[in-house]
Formats: structure tokens, C-alpha cells, sequence
């Protein structure tokens, strides 16, 4: 999917500008990518034909009618990334994009990238693209691009960083192609020439360039726009309108707006020229004819309108919270424009499949019938973590606002009144985020970051929340001495805990920990040769291997030396971790500040996934979650998130429908299991071919061992699966061991 059906090319911008062409390197192609983004940060509308275009930080968003679903586009559809900021129809009816690193000739079999990067070899941002019959020009972060459309196929031509007395190697936001002329809005002023000799453009001299030394009316050499109107220049700053006039005495004639005025987009449309704004009296619209601004009708929008136009007849508006049309006089929130927000904290689903998405700035919200319903919580400060467990209850860790349950009927906030969880010092009253979240189904353990009075993670009986003698805490009478807790994991009693400054504790909390005393053992980089002591998660493997996530990489424990072993991340990725999960098959995804990785439970390979090689939604991977109903991966991100279909699909309730995987089943070491995608209550049977039984019991993995637990030889199998009516299902395996 994604890159591999359609052609990329990179280009390098350099201060002579170097063009190469060649093909992006593809890595793994065998998973199956989804993609979810929010369309409400829009950067540019356009009306194209009968269709209005919406570039945003989750891609374009086309929309024929306020009623319908819109066709959305991301980085899967030949976009090569979210990040979207411009969108135009050139002469010819080719569409082209610009955004994150990518120029983008748009539209079915046609869609091609050009990649463009700095001299670091990072992504360079594209914010503008203009057409000029068989050139473009691009506005991109470090100056202007000039890109031809037909020789070889597309490639650079030129590019300009210098123009006038201007600060070299500007930011170039907007362009305007008004006659022979070209005027750029950059981050050092306003430039402008003749572009009819294209050439010349390289010398500095042929510019003319307007700052605030000249022209301290600007208040910044910020500009952000530049349109032509009624053949009078204007252009906008972040907090001035003003008009260009040209004379002997040149000058800038500022438009009176409002008070402490935020400007968002100049627009020339129409035969129009619209200014998107805020100001002390809220947000604004406002229709400019000469010097004169007149506000129209803002009734039902929210503050900072982004981006505008008019679609069908209709005043369209992007602003804070999605995209709002003005019907009946009254602007109206356009409700198919995805996520509520780009910046995911963690995923979590539900035994029936509800994906329950949380934010980092905003509130949770669940997938219901194709939109995203929010639940009435105030998270404060954005969404911590997110947990369902086997009751199927959900967990919602908030940044100040504490932990809520929800059991599908009632939502109930625990924090320091009703709980032991506790808030920050020294001022932490009300303020208390729980981090992460495990439970062996009778008790639960959250992690509560830098808990007042040392409490640094709660315990809950699950069956008596409502009472605070139900509560209990794990700390430094336990031997848990540091209270900068990020996360915890737990398996068969023990319970490990990451810290951000002191490493890892281990507790036993085997017994009952209400009752009986807990010891927590401490391991570090000193004692135990752990990668770095400032740990971001730890989790452990289905063989009960204690994996732990630096900022430094991957820590395992080695029971046999008593020691951590370092596991390296290859190059291509940050080594800096953020998040882990263990998939069905024991594989091991570990996201990071810069990507994706997944390590082959078998081969202990490594493959890494960014937004370069992969369908990634976006390289800053904020967490992983497993879904065990259904074996697919979720990856939270800040661009959305991204889910990784299982190769088995969602679980069967029938069993004719029973498969095993992996087949054939290769073992070679304790941890290999073979899987059974079954849900039901069952019975399990496994035969020799031969007809022996090898091993009955609940449906549940198999290591491989006979019911006395030796190990049977590699071969064929036969396993059969009975359910509670007697129905029977079978299939072969083929066991293979090394």
C-alpha cells in the first residue's frame, strides 16, 4: 500500500542547489497499515472544480456537501505524509500538494513525490506552491524552489535564497504571481521582482526588499501573506493587515481591525479580499474593500477562524475545534472531519472492538458509528494513559484530573479525596496523573507520577473501589525510595516499575498486598548493568522476561546472570523509547521519539518503520498497544495513529473458523507458542499423526510439550477444538524444532 504504488523522487536543496533523483529505499511490505488523522488543523481551503479541498495536519480532506462524508487522503493514498499545507489546480488540471518534505503531483495513477530535504537530511517543510505554466514555485522553509513539471518528469531547476538586504535563506509562506512580477511573504519581509528572467533572480540585487528597518509600520519582518486586490498589494502579518503603497514615498497603510488582533489568513477570493482574524471582541471575519475592513456574520463560530472560502454558494470556515459552514445565517460544525485531534497519548479496544482514543491536550473519545463521541471528563491538562481490562471496564489516566472508570453505565473520578493516588508537590492539590496501569483482575496497580508524600503507586481492590479501605500504596516503606514513576507492568506477583531519574524496581506482590509487607529490589546501571537509569517503560514478555525502555534503548533481564543485557536499536531510529508492547506471536514493537521498531520474537531481528519506509502515520510514536481480541497493533502518534492488521484477523466464535499460527510452528526457545484465533469456551486436543493424543485442556497457547510437559518432536499435528455443543473443529500443524 502507500509509497510502493507509486513513484518517489528526492531532491537535496543546497545553497547552489544539488538535484538527485532516486528511488526512496522500501523496507518491509508485508503489513497490512490503517491509518486515523483529524482533518480540524486546517492550513488551506481551495474550491477546485465542485469540490472543496481542506489541507490539513492529517491530510486533505475533499468534501462535495455539508450532508456527505468526505473522500479523505493521508500519507496511504500516495501523499507520503499527513502534514498537508497547500493544495492548488494548475493550468493544465494537474493538482499538486505541498507539505512535509514532499511536493506532490496529485490524482490517482498520476501521484508522484518529490522529496526534498535540508543539508541535515531532515524533511524540509514546503508551506506554498504557485503555478507559472511549466514551473512551479515552492515556498519551503529554507528560501524559494523553482521546479520544472516536464523536464525528466519533474525535477528542481533552481532555487533562491537570497533576496535584497533580507535575511538570507528565509522561510518563503506565501507567493504572489501578479504580471511579470513575484512577491514572496518570508520570515526576514517582503520581497519582490521581475521573474521574466528567471536567471537573474539568483543575484541578490534584483530584489526588492521591504523589513522594519525601512518600514518600522510592519511591527515584524514576519509576513505571513501577500495577495493582489483591486491591483493594490496586501499582505497580513500575525497581527496587522496593511496595504501597499507604492510612490515615491513608499509606505504601508495598516487596516484598522480590533483590539489585540491575531491574524490567521488573507483571501482573496471571488472577487473579495477576506481577512480571518481574532481580536478582543472574539473571532472575526472581515471583508476588505480599500482601507476599509467590514465584519461579517461570525454567529456559532469558535475563536481563531484559520483558513476560509466559499464552497456551493456558502461561507465555509475553518477554526478552533473543526470545520464550521454558515447555514441559516448560523456557522454549523461540519461533522466528518475524523479524530478530535492529531496528538494521540494511547489507544485502547474493547472486547467488541470500540477503539477509545486519548489525547494529549483534549478529552477521550470512543469510535461509534463512524464519528468520535467524547466523554464529559475534564482531563485538565490532556489525556495520560488508557487502559480496558478483563471486564472490559475502561481506565483514563488524566494529566491533573486523576483516574476514571468507566463500566459502560457510570463514570467515576478517583484522585487523592477517594483514593491513594496522589498529585505533584509542593502545590498538588487536585493534580494527579496516573501514568500507566496493570491488573491480575482482582487488583490493580497504577503508577502515580511524582506522588505527594511518596505514594508513588496506588493499589485498588477491584471489588471495592468505592471504599478508601480498598486502597493501598506501594513506597518507600517498601523499598520503592523515588516517587518518578512512568510506568509499571506485572506478571505471575511481580510487579516492575520504571522511574525517569533511578531505574527499575521489582516488587513481589505475590501475596496479599493489603496485608502482608512488599519488598521492592532495585536495579540500576550501577548494580545490574542496566542501559541507563532513566527508564521510560518497562513490560514483560510472554515468557516472563523483564524487558525494560531508556532513553538510551532497550534493557532485558537475563535471569541466568542475574544481569540486564543490552539490546541495540539499529541505525535509522531513535534510540530514545517511548512506549513497548508484545504482540500474540511474542514479537516485541517498541516505539520511539523517531519511529517504529519490532523485534522478531524468533530471529531477534530488528525492522524499523518511519514515515520514509513505511505507512507510518508519523515518526514521534507516543505509545503501542496490543490488541489481544483481535491480535492488531495500535500506534499512537503525534500525526494520528496507526493500526497494524493481524495476519489472523479478528478472533472466531465458530469453530470451522479455527486457525493456528504461526504455521508452520517453529520453536526455537521457551518462549515460542503456537496460537489458536478461537474466543469461545472449548476444549483442546492435539494428536500425532498417528493418531496419539498428545494434549487436552481449555483452549489456550501451546509450547510444544505433551500433557507431561516433555517435548514432542518435530512433525505433524493434528489439533481439534470441541465447543460447549459439542461442535468440532480441526486443522494440521506443522511443528518444526531448531
Amino acid at each position: 500500500m502507500g509509497d510502493s504504488q507509486n513513484t518517489a523522487k528526492t531532491v537535496v536543496l543546497t545553497l547552489l542547489l544539488v538535484a538527485a533523483a532516486f528511488p526512496v529505499k522500501v523496507f518491509s511490505r508485508d503489513l497490512d497499515w490503517h491509518n486515523f488523522t483529524s482533518f480540524k488543523d486546517v492550513r488551506r481551503m481551495r474550491v477546485i472544480e465542485d469540490t472543496l479541498f481542506i489541507a490539513s495536519s492529517g491530510g486533505i480532506l475533499a468534501v462535495t456537501d455539508f450532508s456527505s462524508i468526505g473522500r479523505a487522503y493521508v500519507n496511504l493514498d500516495g501523499l507520503g505524509t499527513n502534514s498537508i499545507t497547500d493544495i492548488i489546480r494548475d493550468a493544465a488540471g494537474q493538482k499538486w500538494v505541498t507539505g512535509l518534505g514532499r511536493l506532490v503531483r496529485f490524482g490517482g495513477d498520476n501521484t508522484r513525490q518529490f522529496l526534498f530535504f535540508d543539508l541535515d537530511g531532515e524533511l524540509l517543510p514546503l508551506y506554498r506552491v504557485v503555478d507559472d505554466g511549466e514551473m512551479l514555485w515552492v515556498g519551503t522553509e529554507a528560501g524559494l524552489v523553482l521546479f520544472s513539471k516536464e523536464i525528466d518528469d519533474g525535477q528542481i531547476q533552481d532555487s533562491y535564497i537570497f533576496f535584497d538586504d533580507l535575511n538570507p535563506t528565509p522561510i518563503v509562506y506565501d507567493i504572489l504571481l501578479s504580471g511579470d512580477s513575484i512577491w514572496l511573504a518570508t520570515s526576514s519581509g517582503l520581497a519582490a521582482a521581475d521573474r521574466t528572467d528567471k536567471l537573474l533572480l539568483k543575484s541578490p540585487s534584483n530584489w526588492t526588499g521591504y523589513s522594519i528597518g525601512d518600514y518600522p509600520e510592519l511591527g515584524t519582518d514576519t509576513i505571513m501573506s501577500v495577495v493582489s486586490f483591486n491591483s493594490e498589494i496586501y499582505l497580513a502579518t500575525r497581527s496587522r493587515v496593511l496595504r501597499l503603497e507604492m510612490g515615491p514615498d513608499t509606505s504601508f497603510i495598516s487596516l484598522l481591525i480590533g483590539n489585540e488582533v491575531a491574524v490567521h489568513a488573507l483571501v482573496a477570493e471571488n472577487d473579495s479580499l477576506f481577512v480571518y482574524f481574532d481580536d478582543s471582541a472574539g473571532s472575526g471575519i472581515g471583508s476588505i474593500e480599500g482601507d476599509v475592513v467590514t465584519r461579517l456574520n461570525v454567529a456559532g463560530l469558535p475563536w481563531s477562524p484559520s483558513a476560509g472560502a466559499i464552497f456551493q454558494g456558502t461561507r465555509w470556515v475553518a477554526a478552533t475545534g473543526g470545520v464550521f459552514s454558515e447555514q441559516d445565517d448560523v456557522f454549523v460544525e461540519y461533522p466528518y472531519t475524523g479524530l478530535l485531534g492529531n496528538d494521540i497519548s494511547d489507544i485502547t479496544v474493547g472486547r467488541e472492538g470500540v477503539i477509545t482514543a486519548g489525547f494529549r491536550a483534549i478529552a477521550v473519545a470512543q469510535l461509534i458509528d463512524s464519528s468520535w463521541e467524547s466523554f464529559d471528563l475534564w482531563v485538565r491538562g490532556g489525556t495520560s494513559m488508557l487502559r480496558t481490562d478483563s471486564s472490559d471496564y475502561l481506565w483514563m489516566g488524566t494529566v491533573g484530573n486523576g483516574l476514571w472508570l468507566w463500566d459502560g453505565e457510570t463514570l467515576t473520578n478517583y484522585d487523592e479525596n477517594n483514593s491513594t493516588l496522589r498529585g505533584l508537590p509542593p502545590s498538588a492539590t487536585n493534580f494527579v496523573i496516573p501514568l500507566d496501569f496493570a491488573t491480575d483482575g482482582s487488583v490493580a496497580y497504577i503508577a502515580s507520577y511524582r506522588a505527594l508524600n511518596e505514594y508513588p503507586v496506588a493499589v485498588a481492590d477491584l471489588n471495592n473501589l468505592d471504599d478508601i479501605t480498598g486502597w493501598d500504596s506501594i513506597g518507600a516503606g517498601d523499598g520503592l525510595a523515588n516517587h518518578y514513576v512512568v510506568s509499571l507492568d506485572l506478571y505471575q506477583g511481580q510487579l516492575a516499575v520504571a522511574n525517569e531519574f533511578t531505574g527499575v524496581y521489582v516488587c513481589d506482590v505475590s501475596g496479599d498486598p493489603f496485608s502482608e509487607d512488599v519488598n521492592c529490589q532495585h536495579f540500576t546501571r550501577e548494580n545490574s548493568l542496566l542501559i541507563s537509569n532513566s527508564a521510560r517503560v518497562v513490560r514483560y514478555a510472554p515468557d516472563g522476561a523483564l524487558w525494560v525502555g531508556t532513553n538510551q534503548g532497550l534493557s532485558r533481564y537475563d535471569s541466568g546472570i542475574d544481569r540486564f543485557v543490552d539490546v541495540n536499536l539499529p541505525a535509522g531510529i531513535s534510540s530514545d523509547v517511548t512506549s513497548m508492547a508484545f504482540d500474540g506471536r511474542g514479537n516485541l514493537w517498541v516505539g520511539t521519539k523517531d519511529g517504529l521498531a519490532r523485534r522478531d520474537a524468533l530471529s531477534g531481528e530488528i525492522e524499523i518503520f518511519n514515515t520514509l519506509n513505511s505507512d507510518l502515520v508519523a515518526n514521534r510514536v507516543n505509545s503501542v498497544t496490543f490488541d489481544r481480541f483481535t491480535g492488531d497493533i495500535y500506534i499512537s502518534t503525534t500525526g494520528g495513529f496507526s493500526m497494524v492488521s493481524s495476519a489472523t484477523g479478528r478472533p472466531a466464535s465458530d469453530v470451522n473458523e479455527v486457525l493456528a499460527f504461526p504455521n508452520p510452528f517453529v520453536i526455537q526457545s521457551e518462549a515460542d507458542r503456537l496460537t489458536f484465533n478461537y474466543d469461545a469456551p472449548g476444549t483442546l486436543r492435539i494428536f500425532s499423526a498417528a493418531g496419539e493424543l498428545i494434549l487436552e485442556g481449555p483452549v489456550d497457547d501451546w509450547d510444544g510439550k505433551n500433557s507431561r510437559g516433555n517435548e514432542v518432536a518435530s512433525g505433524v499435528y493434528i489439533f481439534v477444538v470441541t465447543d460447549s455443543d459439542g461442535k468440532v473443529g480441526k486443522g494440521k500443524i506443522l511443528l518444526v524444532r531448531k
